[in-house]
């Protein structure tokens, strides 16, 4: 059965400006799903969106929102409507870097509307109409950091932690009306996340491709899944041991590998 046909001619997609979100357009155009590609940077997606037009001759519409914003969903619903979403890809998020008593307080909070109020929101509003339909997926990103708490990411790890117990939680609830839910947790890969947060990609980047080519294998067989073997190991190495010594040692892999801004200072 093709996605299309299990899960209907529709998928939203967050943050499909860029990186992961965009290779996730890219994806679902190529197996002839019509797309609502949100982002704000409207430039971007019409780009996308006409390429991936040309290329699968498929519907795309764009929509240019801020999900930080209180009221983003009245304007989405004034596209998505007269549509039946059969795919949800919560993708859109930023994070931060560096010691909490340094970081903006005002893009802490931020990054806790876009990274957890939006996708709650989102679910919420879309899910309804999937549980009346029988069918449904819905996507949440997470990230390798929600396996423990990650100092010099604090905040941004905390988020990452709703993330995945959300979708996990859901996968549950939801999987009585035949809706699949993954939560999808990438580890260090090539794209503008890294330059956003002032951070490095570790020493084993993966690219969009291979994390959006995981998710879509997983989707359906199971709750969540780490992309890349070596972000597996971090995984389910956090879970043995001490709550005291996995932090201590994810302090000091997060400085060393994947925080610019702490690596020059050493």
């Amino acid at each position: 059965m093709t996605l299309k046909d299990k899960y209907g001619s529709w998928a939203l997609i967050t943050g499909a400006s860029s990186g992961i979100g965009e290779e996730f357009a890219r994806h679902l155009a190529s197996h002839g799903l019509n797309l609502i590609l949100v982002a704000r940077r409207k430039d971007r997606l019409e780009k996308i969106a006409s390429d991936l037009k040309k290329e699968n001759g498929v519907e795309i519409a764009v929509v240019q929102i801020d999900l930080k914003n209180e009221n983003f969903l009245d304007k989405l619903k004034e596209i998505t409507d007269d549509k039946e979403i059969g795919i949800l890809i919560n993708n859109a998020g930023f994070g931060s870097n560096g010691e909490f008593i340094d970081v903006d307080s005002n893009l802490e909070a931020d990054m806790v509307k876009v990274n957890c109020l939006a996708p709650t929101i989102l679910t919420h509003h879309f899910v309804k109409p999937m549980v009346q339909r029988r069918k449904g997926a819905i996507i949440f990103l997470g990230s390798v950091v929600a396996c423990q708490p990650t100092p010099y990411m604090t905040t941004y790890a905390a988020t990452k932690v709703f993330n995945a117990y959300l979708g996990d939680a859901l996968w549950y609830e939801l999987k009585k009306y035949n809706i699949d839910v993954l939560t999808l947790n990438p580890g260090g890969t090539n794209t503008e996340f890294q330059r956003i947060a002032n951070a490095s990609t570790g020493p084993t980047p993966r690219t969009t491709k291979q994390v959006v080519d995981t998710a879509i294998k997983a989707l359906g067989n199971k709750p969540g899944v780490i992309d890349g073997f070596l972000n597996k190991l971090m995984g389910i190495s956090s879970r043995f041991g001490s709550r005291k010594t996995v932090v201590k040692i994810s302090g000091l892999i997060t400085k060393k590998l994947y925080t610019k801004k702490y690596e020059s200072n050493d």
